[in-house]
């Protein structure tokens, strides 16, 4: 994003003390770590996770090469760190080399080619193929034999997107824990039944609420968070008094937890979802109390909308598909660099960032079609009811997708949040929450400032 850009010269006297030498767990690895450290060179950890919204301790694990930084975010940080259009192209571009041997070397040796006719998203198909037979995946989730198969059957966890489109074994589920044992009413989220826009203040200082349609049309209903989750489910939030789940009970002050820390979150229709903090798991709420279950294992990151519950396997970056019973993930594309969904459709923009493409439903598509073009070059996705969103290479202008072209419609700015009719964009000081009308195509200032945004919108029908 742009705004607050800065040379990595000048700024080494606001530095904190100064990290030692890599020590990942490849060469590749250290590699990259080194690149990170020369990119924010002069930057302090509080500084980059009040920038970036990633804690201190990730920064410091990507500066050591303990953890691998996220593509995306590696991008951002260049582009933010490179005012120079000329060396920033270059440092994209190795920075996106580094960081795909670092991948490469994590998974270890290559695994064998994928049988003839399977999908190769998120671009479009090759050409017409003999199509793949349509596979769910489940995992074993218990063995009771003897102990030696009980070893071997927890060993099985640590796979809930398979590493090929192959049936891995029988399914079931297992309970996350975590219910209620005191005796007390289970609680339960208020549904949101309208469009919402809601924000946390400067600072993670307060939970506001818009009423519209100015800017001074503002409902304080808590009083810190973190991040912030809205949906038909409801409202959630992290940071609300701890670090664990907290929902929304519908009127001001009234927020109870609902379950553990995770490492993402994802709404939906009226389901929620939970990535374990180390991202071993995946578990959807029950819906009341603090009761959650089992649906799947590792993941990098969940991507929840209309069209489903979608996460990427974190060897590899392909991403899969929630077929609704625990264990259960369909194959839908190989990895990207980003993905987004409407209330319709999932959009994947390739790792190369140079084609934006949507992927075809089973029901709506060939059966030797998976993916299909939609648009060109992209910086990061965006989307909602109100359709497809990016910004434009540079990460400086927000577009619009319409009539199979992106359209510029603005300034990018720090947050983008996608309605049902209107988009909300935070501004790179994060002074200032903007709206854009699509009817009129123009922007309103409706307040500010704000720490971070979350939107919501009607279910089809209600």
């Amino acid at each position: 994003m742009t705004g607050g850009t800065t040379d990595g010269a000048g700024s080494a006297a606001r530095a904190g003390r100064r990290q030692g030498a890599p020590r990942g767990r490849t060469e590749q690895a250290n590699a990259l770590a080194s690149f990170v450290l020369e990119v924010t060179d002069g930057v302090t950890l509080r500084e980059l996770a009040e920038r970036y919204h990633v804690g201190k301790t990730m920064w410091g694990e990507y500066r050591s090469g303990q953890k691998l930084v996220p593509l995306d975010l590696l991008e951002r940080l260049v582009a933010d760190r490179t005012p120079e259009e000329a060396t920033r192209v270059s440092r994209t571009r190795t920075a996106r080399r580094l960081h795909a041997a670092a991948v490469d070397a994590a998974a270890g040796p290559p695994e064998p080619a994928p049988e003839p006719g399977a999908v190769s998203g998120p671009g479009p198909s090759p050409g017409p193929r003999t199509p793949p037979r349509r596979r769910r995946h489940r995992l074993a989730v218990g063995v009771t034999v003897t102990a030696a198969v009980a070893v071997v059957a927890l060993l099985l966890l640590v796979a809930l997107l398979p590493s090929g489109d192959e049936d891995i074994s029988a399914g079931g589920k297992l309970p996350s824990g975590g219910a209620s044992q005191d005796g007390s009413p289970p609680v339960r989220a208020a549904p949101l039944t309208g469009t919402g826009v809601f924000a946390i203040g400067p600072g993670g200082d307060g939970v506001l609420q818009w009423d519209g349609p100015g800017a001074g049309d503002w409902t304080r209903i808590g009083d810190t968070a973190k991040r912030l989750w809205a949906g038909p489910a409801g409202l959630f939030a992290t940071g609300v008094r701890g670090d664990g789940l907290f929902a929304y009970g519908g009127s001001p002050g009234r927020w109870h937890q609902v379950g553990e820390p995770g490492a993402d979150f994802a709404i939906s229709g009226t389901r929620v979802y939970r990535l374990a903090p180390d991202r071993g798991s995946v578990h959807v709420w029950d819906g009341r109390g603090t009761s959650w279950t089992w649906v799947g294992g590792p993941a990098s990151r969940l991507y929840g909308g209309g069209p489903g519950l979608f996460a990427t396997n974190p060897k590899d970056g392909r991403i899969f598909k929630y077929a609704g019973r625990p264990g259960e993930w369909e194959f839908v594309g190989t990895a990207g660099a980003d993905f987004a969904l409407t209330d319709r459709h999932l959009y994947g923009l390739t790792p190369d960032r140079a084609m934006v493409t949507r992927w075809l439903a089973p029901e709506t598509r060939d059966a030797d079609e998976k993916w299909t073009w939609a648009a060109g070059p992209a910086g990061a996705l965006f989307a909602g009811a109100a359709g497809l969103f990016s910004t434009d290479p540079t990460g400086t202008r927000l577009r619009h997708y319409a009539k199979n072209a992106w359209h510029d419609i603005g300034p990018a700015g720090a947050e983008v949040r996608v309605a049902g009719r209107e988009v909300f964009v935070l501004t790179d000081d994060r002074t200032s929450v903007r709206r854009w009308d699509p009817r009129t195509d123009t922007w309103t200032r409706v307040g500010g400032p704000a720490g971070t945004l979350a939107v919501t919108v009607p279910r089809a029908g209600a």
